[in-house]
This record gives C-alpha cells, structure tokens and sequence, in this order.
C-alpha cells in the first residue's frame, strides 16, 4: 500500500490581521492585546484543515479541526474574550471531523493514530468526536503546559469539550535528526511520518514530515499560516514567544533546501491546490 495524504477542511475561520501576523518585535502581551481589542478588520475566511495520511499500518489523523458545535452559544467560554472578538467561526454539521472521516468510510477506531500539533480550540476542539481513537498522540512539552485547564482555557484551548478523563500519548524527542531537527519525534515504525519540533506558536508545537510515494509533506499546524508569511519569516501575531516562532521558520526554510517539501499550513487557503499538484515549496535566502 502506498502512502498518500488528503486534505480534511473542518470549516472556515475569520482572524484579525494582527492575529494572522504582526512585528516580533513587540511584546506578547501588546501583541494579543491588539489582536483581541485594537484590531476591527477581518481576514477573509480561512481553512481549518486537518490532513488524512493513508499508512500501510492504518490511516492516520493530523489535528481535529474545530467542531460545529463552536456556533453554538457557550461552547466557547463566555469570559475568554478572545473567543468572542478574535475569531469568526463557521463550520456546518457536514464539516465537523466525526462526519469528515465518515464521509471518506473511515470510523475512529479505523485509525492508527490521531496526531495533534496543538490543543488550540481549532486544532482540539474535534477530539471529542474522536474518543474511540487508539492512540491520541500530543507532544510531552505541549501536554506539560497545557494540562491544567484554566491555563489551557486563557491559552486558547477549550478542554471542558475532550475526551472525559482526557489523557494523551505523550511523544517524546527520542528519534533521529532530520535536517535541521537534532531529535524528532517517532510516530511509525519504518520512518515514514515523522513529527519534528516547531516550539514558538505555543510551547511544544509539533508539525509533522510525511515521506510519500509522490512528494515529501510537510505539515505545519501553526507553525505559520500560510506560506508567503513563511517565506518572508513573519510569524503569526498572537503566539507566546515571536522570536522562538521566527526560529521555526528558518528551521523550514532550511529543510526545504535539502529536502523538496509541499507546505501544507492548516489556515492557508493554498494548501488544497498545492496538495492537488504536489507543488514543491522553493524558499527564497534567509533573511538579515
């Protein structure tokens, strides 16, 4: 069986544009502070993909996507503003992760894992239709910070809605460079998916190298938002540490070099074409 990969959309979100990108510069509390009370504008709206790797072992899930339950008053909490004036969510009944997987004859259970980049509401928020998973795979850093739920709730994750009695698989640093990654993160036996480290966006961010039969993938979460911001190495304005997240960005840059990689972010609103032709990612030189 070969090994592929497909694209999941779990509905369109709405961001400010100091969310999607501002300075490094500034400190992190300006910078969610505009994003959540200064900024008035809209983006236009952006995928919440997740991506299907078909596996000789099984299928695997990266990220969940956001659940249509998020339209729904109180899903989100009522006192986390960034919830109400930092983000539009539209995801139909169709779209919710649960529906998407039966929509491609997949049950949770068929799965041989679901690997999350993060527990961010968009990326989280679809475990709950995934409670028959095998395995739930989260980084040791990412679950360390995010395991309390008042934190995980100010930091932009909703864990009222997991799994009850939620308790991940936690991936470690134990496998083997790759590139620029002195350790990676081992998700199957022969090598061919593979998770690296991408810290910056929040701590532990995992994005995930998928060796395919006809390109390598490489699945970023949130590491950026799309991949002109990327290659400019703008990172995403409301993360908790900007410089660390610049850090990631020439980290894939570089990679991109030795490696040809299709760049598959979860917002932009590019992948699913990039996808389609297996359009390679050439990056411009690193930046001053």
């Amino acid at each position: 069986m070969s090994i592929s990969l497909s694209v999941l959309e779990t509905g369109t979100i709405r961001i400010r544009p100091s969310h999607r990108t501002q300075s490094a510069t500034k400190p992190v509390l300006l910078r969610r502070a505009k994003a959540v009370f200064g900024d008035k504008n809209w983006t236009e709206p952006l995928p919440i993909n997740t991506y299907l790797i078909n596996h000789p072992d099984g299928p695997i899930l990266f990220d969940t996507g956001e659940s249509p339950h998020a339209n729904a008053p109180g899903w989100l909490p009522r006192w986390q503003s960034f919830f109400h004036r930092a983000v539009d969510i539209n995801v139909a009944p169709e779209e919710g992760i649960g529906a998407r997987l039966a929509q491609q004859g997949i049950k949770p259970q068929d799965l041989q894992a679901v690997v999350v980049s993060h527990l961010h509401h968009d990326h989280g928020d679809g475990l709950g239709d995934l409670a028959d998973a095998r395995r739930i795979l989260v980084t040791d850093d990412h679950w360390d910070f995010y395991r309390k739920p008042l934190r995980a709730t100010i930091e932009g994750a909703v864990p009222q809605h997991w799994p009850t009695g939620f308790q991940p698989e936690l991936l470690h640093l134990t496998g083997p460079a790759l590139g620029p990654w002195e350790k990676t993160y081992p998700i199957t036996a022969d090598g061919k998916v593979v998770g690296v480290p991408t810290p910056g966006h929040v701590p532990g961010h995992l994005s995930v190298v998928v060796f395919g039969d006809d390109a390598t993938y490489f699945l970023g979460g949130d590491v950026t938002y799309d991949q002109a911001l990327l290659d400019q190495e703008k990172t995403d304005g409301v993360n908790n540490n900007p410089k660390l997240a610049v850090e990631q960005l020439r980290k894939i840059k570089e990679f991109a070099r030795m490696q040809p990689i299709v760049l598959l972010p979860a917002h932009d609103p590019g992948t699913s074409q990039r996808l389609a032709n297996n359009e390679v990612y050439v990056p411009s030189p690193l930046r001053d």
